[in-house]
């Protein structure tokens, strides 16, 4: 009888053995990447939006007007210069004077102003459709979204190319599939040639100079 206990004791040792090597070898294997969504059927189309005048519109921020309702709408990806100086918004204008280089506050205001005046323009007289998950912006009544045109730009592809913005906020995976990072790259590439042909805040002489 003893000799049958120590046998079966040692039969369900390797038996337990087995099994645990046999988890710890599926938990560690390599596993099959995850297919890439070609679609993220999260985000909500906002067809025939209009854009709301309100005071406080401005480059990457702005107020439209849907179906009977009324949205405050922030652009991913980019960050453009605030329109005015306010104890607030003093350390993030300075943080944007010294990204395109060191400009001068009033500088950097003066292009937030044109940053506006653009989106105004665009969204005013271009047809675009919004892309958004109504996911909040730092938990205020604001949601983060895309703005995509006719032509197949995003409004933060325009306002990078213009020299308007920066590459500075929340980003997001496209609703056409493409990652966060390679979209972010895309601007980065609008960026330089941006910077190379001097446009927007890239063509404004530094105090310095």
């Amino acid at each position: 009888m003893k000799r049958r206990s120590r046998g079966s004791r040692k039969l369900w040792t390797l038996l337990w053995l087995v099994v645990a090597l046999l988890q710890a070898w599926n938990h560690y294997r390599d596993k099959p990447p995850q297919a890439r969504p070609e679609r993220d059927s999260r985000f909500v189309t906002l067809a025939d939006a209009q854009l709301v005048e309100d005071a406080g519109n401005d480059g990457d921020s702005f107020k439209i007007a849907h179906e009977g309702g009324e949205h405050v709408l922030r652009l991913y990806f980019v960050d453009c210069p605030e329109k005015r100086l306010y104890p607030l918004v003093k350390n993030r204008l300075k943080d944007q004077a010294a990204y395109f280089g060191g400009l001068s506050i009033p500088q950097t205001e003066s292009l937030g102003l044109e940053a506006k005046a653009y989106t105004e323009k665009l969204l005013i007289e271009r047809r675009f459709t919004i892309q958004t998950r109504w996911e909040s912006v730092y938990g205020s009544a604001r949601s983060y979204a895309l703005v995509f045109f006719d032509d197949g730009e995003e409004l933060s592809e325009k306002l990078v190319k213009a020299g308007l913005c920066r590459i500075h906020t929340k980003g997001t995976w496209m609703p056409d599939g493409r990652r966060e990072y390679d979209f972010e790259n895309h601007l980065r590439a609008l960026e330089h040639e941006a910077k190379a042909a001097q446009r927007g805040a890239w063509g404004k002489p530094t105090p310095a100079e």
